[in-house]
């Protein structure tokens, strides 16, 4: 019963996933429905069902377009000027973050984007059980659409 209860509630955020993902592609519930069907006959769901959460899955078919040399040579820089484990400290990266971004947004801007986030509820929508996973993707997954937060790109 309980890995019944599981595949349903993976099932169901696929589904969610997938129809926010739609919503910004402009894909029909058929469309998406044979997506589903797809990946779920292919095994991708299930691949991320299991103990590794699908990091076995991703691994074997992510493929890098940076060179190694590239990708070692960065991950040099980032431990010697302390990059690396900026992010890691007790205040997740807050202090090294507010040091080191800069804004281009006039405050008065960014104080009515944020007025307007927690009057639609986006805001809110931050603060879930996800800590706003879901609605920061279904965010991205739509051109030119910003969100209430700001993100370094």
């Amino acid at each position: 019963m309980i890995k019944f209860n599981a595949t349903m509630a993976l099932a169901a955020a696929t589904l969610a996933l997938s129809a926010a993902a739609a919503s910004a592609q402009s894909l029909s519930r058929a469309q998406v429905q044979a997506q589903l069907a797809a990946a779920q006959a292919s095994g991708q769901i299930a691949a991320f069902d299991g103990e590794d959460s699908g990091s076995a899955y991703l691994a074997a078919r992510f493929h890098s377009s940076e060179p190694r040399t590239a990708v070692k040579a960065e991950m040099a820089q980032a431990r010697t000027d302390g990059t690396l484990t900026a992010l890691d400290g007790s205040d997740s990266g807050s202090f090294y973050l507010s040091r080191h971004q800069s804004l281009t947004e006039p405050r008065s801007l960014v104080k009515s984007e944020l007025a307007a986030a927690e009057k639609s509820g986006q805001l809110d929508a931050l603060y879930g059980e996800d800590s706003g996973s879901f609605e920061l993707a279904a965010l991205r997954a739509q051109p030119g659409v910003r969100g209430a937060v700001a993100s370094a790109h």
